[in-house]
């Protein structure tokens, strides 16, 4: 006789329902906080898990759940330091890769090998970075078209809240290469644009994106966007380890 499917943990079901009720990202970040910070590590892990099978069978709310735990770490670090370790733990123990990582919120943003290879001149700075950050303000679309290219995060921080750049604009940021990941970095954490889900994947796929981050974004992936992710040689090998494992999972 099979075992009854376990019932979904009480946190899963009212963070997958807040991103429903609530339309303003901090909103959610807030419900999501006060939610984890109530539970032991046994229903942490069990939540975590079952959020993450329930993306991977393609439930639209438990994606965009594990993708505002992904994009603010604020939510996690909300569950105090002993349960935290002891959840970390109780993952490992139960061989819940995945769970673990999440769990790792104070892991280093370790450059990745092509981190060197980023750190080429800027093209595009033939100004000073007060007269870019000025220009990006603006609305020369020429400019801004040029400033896409800037390699300054600093620029980059405030290019992102023009409101004449467009979804286009933003994953060509992404994109570029070679880039620094410090730029990545911004557009990760950027409010509006790091919720575009266009934005993750090429965040995903590019390999000057801190590993750390990378490794967060891959679960709210597609399982299409996981091949593609897995197809690009450039990517660390890690991340191609961690995609072929969700692949395997989601058999």
């Amino acid at each position: 006789m099979r075992n009854a499917r376990p019932s979904l943990v009480d946190w899963v079901l009212k963070a997958e329902a807040c991103q429903l009720r609530f339309k303003d990202r901090n909103m959610r970040a807030a419900v999501l906080r006060e939610l984890l910070a109530a539970q032991t590590a046994t229903g942490l892990v069990d939540g975590l898990d079952q959020l993450q099978s329930r993306a991977r069978s393609g439930h639209i709310q438990a994606r965009a759940t594990l993708q505002a735990l992904a994009l603010d770490r604020s939510v996690l670090e909300a569950v105090s330091e002993m349960v935290r370790e002891r959840a970390l733990g109780l993952a490992r123990e139960r061989t819940l890769v995945e769970v673990a990582r999440m769990l790792c919120i104070d892991e280093p943003q370790n450059a990745n090998p092509t981190m060197d290879e980023a750190r080429t001149d800027n093209d595009y700075a033939t100004e000073s970075v007060g007269a870019r950050c000025a220009a990006a303000r603006r609305s020369n679309r020429n400019k801004l078209d040029r400033l896409l290219h800037d390699r300054d995060h600093r620029v980059i921080r405030i290019l992102l809240n023009n409101p004449l750049l467009v979804e286009h604009d933003v994953v060509k940021i992404v994109a570029m290469r070679p880039t620094r990941p410090e730029v990545l970095e911004v557009v990760a954490n950027h409010s509006k644009w790091a919720s575009r889900y266009k934005v993750r994947k090429a965040l995903a796929c590019n390999p000057h994106t801190p590993l750390p981050i990378a490794q967060r974004l891959i679960p709210t992936l597609m399982r299409q966007d996981l091949r593609l992710v897995m197809g690009a040689g450039t990517v660390p090998k890690a991340i191609r380890d961690q995609v072929r494992a969700l692949l395997v999972l989601s058999f």
